[in-house]
């Protein structure tokens, strides 16, 4: 099956935090994590039922599933699989916490 891809809006600010904090220390450094975060977003949408599942007790956040970013392991992609969709949902730092930030993410939609 072929998979298009949709990148949701909180997804595309927590890069855009992300590269915003590291940008503190370097612009370069800041700037390389869009084609990481990139490749990382084409390889689930190749195989996304290849990457592991992301249990939540949350009925908006079931199935989802999750993936580090390319050269970033502590950065992790969030996404689902609906229909022949992959939606990336959340790029989290691991440290964060995480079932918090998705949970949060549920009872705003």
């Amino acid at each position: 099956m072929k998979f298009t891809l949709r990148i949701l809006g909180p997804a595309v600010h927590d890069a855009n935090e992300t590269a915003l904090y590291i940008v503190r220390d370097s612009v370069e450094a800041a700037m390389r994590i869009y084609k990481p975060a990139e490749q990382t977003y084409q390889a689930i949408r190749e195989s996304p039922e290849r990457w592991p599942r992301y249990e939540m007790p949350e009925r908006e956040l079931a199935g989802l599933r999750k993936r580090a970013v390319v050269g970033f392991r502590n950065f992790l992609v969030f996404y689902r699989i609906v229909g022949n969709r992959v939606e990336i949902v959340r790029v989290l730092h691991g440290a964060r916490d995480i079932p918090s930030a998705l949970a949060d993410d549920s009872k705003a939609d």
